[in-house]
């Protein structure tokens, strides 16, 4: 499916129309620690969901869960489809892609072919032009520095490189693992800036973020998770009434 076909999917439908991601009763272990408790959780058609919650709290664990690199108990459905039953690479080719807290770019690449290596599954050449162009409106910096190498890059430069990347590869649904972790307020407002313009294509997202004011202005719906269990859950109206969430992650 195509992000042209995807586009005018009706952002922020929150809890409306098709499901696109489903948790139910998740539970991963590490041996014998405990990383998630029953975790539910639901994304809806052009939603963004937030996953909050301090470090170590399981959010990266329950991305790497719902984009399968890890066992679990439980289920987990992409567009009705368990996770479990197919591959990793059959996940990419439905649409589920994954912006992982570690970037994962290849350092001796310039931008401008990181950028295209996230189009290596795509074949409609026209596509992938179109959706570099996407990528330069949003991140003009990348644009500016197309032939310099990634490892020379600053950390910001990197995180918008592995966001940029990640549309290449015309997701239907984009999971972002902490993109706002160290950066500096410049870069954090680029990326914010980002966020509509990406929904607009039709792109659901779920987004985990220590940062929960940044949460708290993008989402649509939210789950704090603590512990490895969701404790709350609320549309960001509700969470910023919120007592605990106030006095706990916004400083009163």
């Amino acid at each position: 499916m195509s992000s042209q076909s995807r586009a005018g999917a009706g952002a922020g439908a929150a809890g409306g129309g098709n499901m696109v991601l489903e948790a139910e009763n998740v539970q991963v272990s590490y041996g014998k620690v405990t990383a998630l408790r029953g975790v539910d959780l639901e994304l809806g058609e052009g939603e963004l969901v937030s996953l909050i919650g301090p470090n170590g709290a399981g959010k990266t664990t329950f991305c790497d869960t719902v984009n399968g690199f890890l066992p679990f108990g439980g289920s987990v459905r992409f567009r009705g489809t368990e996770v479990s039953s197919v591959s990793r690479d059959e996940l990419v080719d439905r649409g589920m892609i994954y912006c992982t807290e570690e970037r994962d770019l290849f350092g001796f690449m310039d931008v401008e072919d990181n950028l295209r290596l996230g189009a290596y599954a795509i074949d409609d050449e026209s596509y992938v032009e179109q959706q570099l162009e996407f990528v330069y409106d949003l991140f003009p910096r990348l644009e500016e520095r197309t032939d310099q190498n990634a490892r020379s890059m600053s950390g910001g430069e990197q995180q918008m490189l592995a966001i940029g990347r990640a549309l290449m590869g015309d997701p239907d649904l984009l999971v972002l693992d902490e993109p706002t972790i160290g950066l500096a307020p410049v870069i954090l407002e680029d990326i914010s800036q980002a966020i509509d313009p990406i929904q607009e294509q039709g792109v659901s997202i779920l987004l985990t973020e220590q940062n929960v004011t940044f949460a708290l202005d993008h989402a649509d719906r939210m789950y704090l998770l603590e512990n490895g269990e969701v404790v709350k859950t609320g549309t960001p109206e509700e969470l910023r009434g919120d007592d605990y969430i106030r006095e706990t992650y916004l400083g009163g």
